[in-house]
């Protein structure tokens, strides 16, 4: 009796794992000062040729230029290659986005949207480097949740690399 209920938490907790999406974050070179406020960044983000990660970069770009200001991270966010005070390069190195038809053959067990990325942040002036991470973002497995979606692992990915900037 006490092996069933074992199981039957274990299970329950794989199943409310399963309901939320999340994020990593791998530093390599830390910030060694905060950015100062009232900057301006050029945000250069870039993706292997297929549709899927260039959806994804879209979808980054979106979400960054939005809530870096919004939080309080940048004064503005510019194009890549426009004058700025930084340079922030996203590279999208590992994106597998789930197909609805797989969602809805295989529920939880089709697995998670995920993405990867490598982020670099540059001073603009010196080229200095100020800091340099990986990122990773997944969305919830379980097709029911409202965090199954790539949008979910776009959302978390980003708060990581706002996490890392502030």
């Amino acid at each position: 009796m006490r092996s069933r209920s074992k199981m039957l938490g274990l299970c329950c907790l794989l199943l409310v794992a399963a309901c939320s999406s999340s994020g990593d974050l791998k530093m390599k070179t830390p910030k060694a000062a905060a950015i100062p406020p009232g900057h301006t960044v050029a945000l250069d983000v870039t993706s292997p040729a297929d549709e899927d990660s260039r959806d994804v970069a879209h979808r980054m770009r979106v979400e960054l230029f939005d809530r870096l200001v919004a939080e309080g991270v940048f004064r503005q966010v510019v194009a890549a290659k426009e004058p700025a005070d930084y340079e922030m390069q996203v590279a999208l190195n590992g994106v597998d986005e789930v197909s609805q038809g797989a969602r809805i053959f295989f529920g939880v067990m089709a697995g998670s949207n995920e993405l990867k990325a490598a982020v670099s942040l540059r001073d603009a002036t010196t080229n200095a480097m100020v800091t340099e991470f990986d990122v990773a973002g997944e969305s919830a497995a379980h097709p029911l949740s409202t965090e199954s979606g790539m949008d979910s692992a776009v959302r978390e990915a980003a708060t990581k690399i706002i996490t890392a900037l502030q």
